[in-house]
């Protein structure tokens, strides 16, 4: 029987998706799924993709699943997530495999900003039954975790990972320039809540500066003033170098984990975030600060320079940051544990 053989199945659309080798995708990619497979094909592991092309036409998928045969099936992302199960039933002559799905998002919320509350209503209907139905659940997130055990179902936390940064402010052009830097990095979509930082920041003394990384979206020009500036897409480099000039680093989703907060930890730089589901991660006023009034919260930073100091070692002692080699150990063995019928 095969072993250490895994699928991914995903919806990404792009033929680069299942034609890049896993080094490829890691370079460009270096986090998530990408630095997992990357880092279990370096372990020894043989490595497969399904995207959309694939995934969404469940004999195409059958095909690939029997002709890979893999001993786990990891799928990630809502839309095709429940298409390997149907396959293992009523297409597949390979079937040694377990579907363990990884849960990174509350769907409803991403689907609510694309389709209104039908897209959240349905995809709280998907989701249900994506965790519910899976042979396993593996969740980087203490609230989807709490969410998954409401239903009856154990899903084992693996957080994200961080590699040590490594980057050249030489190569870099780009220099932050207020007396107190805060940095945005990553996706700016509505559910992301990105609007609230930038609206607090016509709020704060012109001194204060926000910069932001990644893509722009049209309607932050309305909450945006002169002292948040968009830096577009960077690259990896000037976005490590611009997180390492920053004297406060800002996540505001309503989430208790994203790809980006071990990333923020590995710059031991004080971190301001939602007052939500971020209280499973941080302890709120003691290795970070949580708030809902962004304007207030920027100003007590502004004017304790020894507080952010005190956030930024306190969140060094309380919070381990595993790099992606050891994050891919940790999902190893649960894959090896699950694929024997044990779990973990």
């Amino acid at each position: 029987m095969p072993e250490n053989r895994i699928l991914l199945v995903s919806s990404d659309r792009t033929e680069w998706f299942e034609e890049a080798s896993d080094n490829e995708q890691f370079e460009r990619f270096p986090y998530s799924v990408y630095a997992i497979l990357f880092n279990l094909s370096k372990k020894g592991w043989q490595t497969c993709r399904a995207g959309w092309k694939t995934s969404s036409k469940l004999k195409a998928l059958a095909q690939r699943i029997d002709t890979f045969q893999p001993s786990i099936i990891y799928t990630y992302g809502s839309t095709v997530a429940l298409n390997p199960l149907l396959c293992r039933r009523f297409f597949c002559k390979w079937k040694s495999f377990k579907v363990i799905h990884g849960w990174d998002d509350l769907y409803g919320d991403i689907w609510h900003e694309i389709a209104g509350y039908p897209g959240r209503i349905l995809m709280n209907i998907m989701e249900k039954l994506i965790v519910t139905r899976s042979d396993h659940v593996v969740t980087l997130s203490r609230f989807l975790q709490q969410r998954g055990k409401a239903w009856g179902v154990d899903c084992h936390y693996i957080p994200n990972g961080a590699d040590i940064p490594v980057f050249d402010h030489a190569a870099c052009s780009i220099r932050l320039e207020g007396d107190m830097n805060l940095v945005y990095t990553g996706d700016q979509a509505r559910w992301k809540r990105t609007a609230d930082i930038c609206e607090a920041m016509r709020h704060v003394p012109k001194n204060i500066k926000l910069y932001l990384t990644g893509r722009r979206y049209p309607y932050l020009d309305k909450y945006a003033s002169d002292n948040c500036i968009f830096l577009g897409y960077v690259s990896r480099n000037d976005q490590l170098c611009v997180m390492d000039q920053a004297d406060v680093l800002v996540s505001t989703a309503d989430q208790d984990c994203n790809a980006k907060l071990q990333e923020y930890l590995r710059f031991k730089k004080p971190i301001l975030g939602y007052d939500g589901r971020m209280n499973l991660f941080f302890k709120n006023g003691e290795n970070a600060l949580l708030t809902r009034d962004y304007p207030n919260a920027i100003l007590t930073l502004y004017n304790a320079p020894t507080l952010r100091t005190t956030l930024a070692e306190n969140a060094a002692r309380d919070i381990p940051v595993f790099n992606w080699s050891e994050i891919a150990d940790q999902f190893a063995a649960f894959f090896a544990s699950a694929h024997q019928g044990t779990g973990v």
